[in-house]
């Protein structure tokens, strides 16, 4: 078996859903004890990833909601009462003005498109986190910079998945113990399909990772499709299974299991 590896770091990334069937109350009860935690990794700075959703919040905590509403891994949060200038570009103007040698001509009037709609919000949720060396973290002193990754993430190998998570692909053949290892050695944890999304874009991602006997090559070839991968859940309890952040799996909605399975 191969390994797949969710990156969780400090914080755990997993898509939540709606309880049914008669253990509401405990799926309910768990729900509320997984609430996953954004951590604030960069001080006068926002990323610039694709952002799902802006907000107005009176608080980071408003924004944080937000963010877990939207299913976003990572927000740009600017707080009230900061300036609503960003200082970077004050000083950057000013050194270019000073270094520019060219005659001085009057500035054209300001026109309404040089301010995106993200300027109007001070909370911007992102699909994706931060990784490959923060190569689209920008200075911005209105904002700061919030992640559900406690850590920097590796700059290669890592792959986002947009709301769903961070994984890696590792090609070793392991048993289950030693794949469990292995990802928890990694920062991480197996990764689980218990929702139709998960089980649509993981499926996806492995589908076109190119083949290890081919990786060297230019040739694009992909893993074959019967190749088989360990799933992130335990059987801690007779018949009953876990995902790795403790969640059990008859509190997702998701059925599309093969007859006799998870086993």
């Amino acid at each position: 078996m191969r390994v797949l590896v969710v990156l969780t770091a400090a914080a755990l990334v997993f898509v939540l859903f709606p309880p049914d069937g008669a253990s509401e109350r405990t799926c309910e009860a768990n729900a509320r004890k997984l609430v996953h935690r954004f951590y604030p990794l960069r001080h006068c700075q926002r990323s610039n990833r694709t952002v799902i959703g802006l907000l107005n919040a009176k608080t980071v905590r408003e924004c944080a909601d937000f963010a877990r509403d939207k299913q976003a891994l990572a927000f740009n949060y600017a707080p009230e009462g900061r300036n609503n200038t960003n200082w970077y570009d004050v000083v950057s103007e000013r050194e270019h003005n000073r270094t520019n040698k060219t005659p001085w001509k009057p500035a054209s009037p300001a026109v309404s498109n040089t301010f995106g709609i993200d300027d109007f919000y001070n909370c911007h949720v992102l699909d994706c986190p931060e990784y490959r060396n923060l190569s689209t973290i920008v200075n911005d002193t209105r904002f700061d910079y919030y992640t559900l990754y406690a850590r920097n993430l590796p700059s290669s190998n890592y792959t986002c998945i947009p709301s769903i998570g961070m994984f890696l692909f590792e090609n070793t053949k392991l048993n289950f113990s030693n794949a469990y290892n292995a990802c928890v050695s990694a920062g991480g944890s197996l990764a689980h399909i218990a929702s139709d999304a998960r089980t649509f874009h993981l499926s996806k991602y492995l589908s076109e990772l190119p083949s290890a006997n081919n990786s060297a090559s230019n040739n694009t070839t992909t893993m074959p499709l019967d190749t088989q991968y360990y799933v992130g859940l335990n059987e801690t309890e007779k018949n009953r299974f876990f995902t790795s952040a403790n969640e059990r799996l008859d509190c997702f909605t998701f059925r599309a299991w093969a007859p006799g399975h998870p086993e």
